[in-house]
């Protein structure tokens, strides 16, 4: 890779972050460590908060308060976890209300960059995307933080290259032209 590319790419991943973070939202969901936390309790509902942290990569005590801003702010709710010291949790119907208004902003503005490309460009870029990201996913922790802010469920029909790559299953194929 040339460094042009990857200050370009480096680039690219900034106006996404920076675009993540202007979203408006409420105060319990100002950083982006807290919205992450919002989508991966949707993502895996009546998960620990050990689960759930290693999603995010927070530490314990730093995942507690998180949660505990979530619970405060009525997104999430505790409930009994599979053992006398654990808490499974769950998004109330305010938690789900704005985790998806949040995956839908993510993904418009997602949408926007991509419609940039005609249909050739798209498949090419997603052919390199799936590469690059199945080669650059460690283990099953890694793919979680990864997928973090992500709507899986139309990369998982598809076949989701961080997902293949944690479960030892090959590099799928990109989306039929």
């Amino acid at each position: 890779m040339t460094p042009r590319t990857g200050n370009l790419l480096g680039v690219l991943a900034l106006l996404v972050t920076d675009e993540l973070n202007a979203q408006p939202t409420i105060p319990a969901l100002a950083g982006l460590t807290a919205r992450a936390m919002l989508n991966a309790i949707g993502q895996y509902p009546d998960s620990s908060i050990e689960l759930l942290r290693d999603a995010v990569d927070l530490s314990h005590p730093a995942a507690v308060r998180a949660v505990a801003g979530l619970v405060d702010a009525g997104l999430v709710e505790k409930k009994a976890g599979s053992d006398k010291r654990s808490v499974a949790l769950a998004l109330t119907a305010a938690g789900r209300r704005e985790a998806s208004r949040l995956r839908t902003a993510r993904s418009r503005m997602l949408e926007r960059i991509v419609a940039r490309l005609n249909d050739d460009e798209r498949a090419v870029f997603e052919e390199l995307l799936i590469r690059m990201l199945w080669n650059e996913t460690r283990d099953a922790s890694h793919a979680m933080r990864l997928c973090r802010f992500c709507d899986d469920k139309p990369c998982l029909k598809a076949g989701c290259p961080v997902e293949c790559r944690a479960q030892g299953l090959p590099m799928p194929e990109g989306s039929p032209s």
